[in-house]
């Protein structure tokens, strides 16, 4: 993937390393612990390790080729990530559809477009990879990430799964990724 910079926030986009496998964790864990709090139980949040998460990705996550993360970073340091998933793992997903299977940003970026920045060059690289169709898991009650979802196009495809392990519903979303292209160049042109 080639490395995209936006300067006006000072931030760089770029493929992750298993060297970035700590920073990912730290954004990780950070992020659930703000962003599902009265989402999920405080006791699960308090288990949150960045051990086990920092594991997970040297483990799984890097060796997998079907799967792709990218680090937003700022002066040097990782602030976010969105890790992917092509084709989708959903098993009704069928051809052309791919994944964002997380996507987050460090709490003390939050509102400063460091997750656009991220969401728009995660879109860009599964739209110039020939992608037509990208889905995404959000819990429902999670009102915050779905409004930003929202505003990039995602919308409610009706599917719906539990979370045993968190007592919570997830709700799955949907962009066309042709439709998402054509409205990011009518902006552009305007």
């Amino acid at each position: 993937m080639a490395r995209l910079s936006f300067a006006a926030m000072n931030i760089a986009v770029r493929t992750a390393t298993t060297d970035d496998a700590t920073a990912i964790a730290r954004v990780n864990v950070a992020s659930w612990q703000a962003a599902y709090r009265g989402i999920v139980s405080d006791r699960f949040l308090r288990g949150v390790s960045a051990g086990a998460r920092e594991r997970a990705w040297r483990d799984g996550i890097f060796g997998d080729p079907s799967r792709l993360t990218l680090v937003a970073q700022r002066d040097g340091e990782v602030i976010g990530y969105c890790g992917l998933s092509t084709p989708s793992r959903d098993e009704d997903a069928g051809p052309g559809v791919a994944e964002i299977a997380a996507i987050y940003v460090h709490p003390d970026t939050w509102r400063t477009g460091a997750g656009g920045v991220l969401m728009e060059a995660a879109l860009a690289n599964l739209r110039d990879a020939g992608w037509r169709v990208v889905t995404l898991w959000v819990f429902e009650a999670n009102e915050r990430a779905r409004g930003f979802y929202a505003r990039y196009g995602f919308t409610l495809d009706g599917s719906r799964q539990r979370r045993p392990d968190l007592g919570r519903n997830a709700v799955e979303v949907r962009l066309r990724l042709i439709l998402w292209a054509t409205r990011t160049q009518a902006v552009a042109a305007t």
